[in-house]
């Protein structure tokens, strides 16, 4: 007689073992779980937003041999007669993103030896928007003022206020990690270790816990630990930064 592997909680079922899946009310640490990732698609997509994307003079300049650039924004460059060097900024909009670049400007008389520790371009001269305007007239400068009250997210230069957004939801989501209830797929420290990476946080808020779209691990699933979290953070943050640089 051939024996009956019953399934967990149901009615047996001959020669087939269910695992269930696991079951938990939503708690109030759920809910600021949910809140904390609102936060998180808040701060990406004003990052997006409101945010320049580093990039590099020459891609300035394609864009604006082809027409795609027609307006760009400049900080203040050297006054005439001075002598030395100088680093400005330019801002410009291609596609969907905010873009800026550094150039850095050198004058003749100067040494421009001491410039090239940095990835800046480097020009001959006073002033980049007068040369943008000599060699394209047809495009909008406008000149502004220099931003110091910067930060990054996300590969992103943003305003000083976006960053107090994106510190509030790190130090929040690491509170949820410590005094939350377990979280699911992982372990604590395997989290602590994802979410040290750029798209770690949002992962956690979505994954380690209920969520209605989505089906709750089986009771018997292993989850992730610190060790191999540790391997796949410092591999996947290695990317992400080289990804960011280009």
């Amino acid at each position: 007689m051939k024996p009956n592997n019953a399934a967990s909680g149901s009615a047996g079922v001959p020669g087939r073992v269910v695992h269930r899946r696991i079951r938990r009310r939503a708690t109030m640490f759920d809910f600021v779980r949910w809140a904390m990732l609102a936060l998180w698609i808040f701060v990406m997509a004003l990052a997006v937003i409101v945010g320049d994307r580093g990039s590099n003079f020459g891609e300035l300049e394609c864009a604006l041999n082809t027409g795609d650039v027609t307006s760009v924004m400049v900080t203040p460059g050297l006054p005439s007669g001075a002598e030395g060097s100088m680093m400005q900024t330019i801002y410009w909009r291609s596609g969907l993103l905010n873009h800026y670049a550094e150039v850095r400007m050198v004058t003749p008389d100067a040494d421009n030896t001491a410039s090239s520790g940095d990835d800046a371009a480097v020009r001959s001269g006073y002033d980049i928007a007068a040369q943008i305007a000599d060699e394209h007239p047809a495009v909008t400068i406008t000149r502004i003022a220099e931003r110091h009250s910067y930060g990054e997210v996300y590969g992103f230069q943003v305003p000083t206020w976006l960053i107090w957004f994106a510190l509030a939801g790190a130090v929040g989501t690491l509170m949820l990690l410590v005094s939350g209830p377990e979280p699911w797929r992982a372990t604590r420290w395997a989290w602590f270790w994802l979410i040290t990476t750029g798209i770690g946080p949002p992962l956690f808020l979505i994954l380690a816990g209920p969520n209605p779209p989505l089906r709750s691990p089986r009771e018997t699933h292993r989850r992730l630990t610190g060790g191999w979290a540790f391997l796949i953070a410092l591999f996947f943050g290695s990317f992400l930064l080289s990804s960011l640089q280009r």
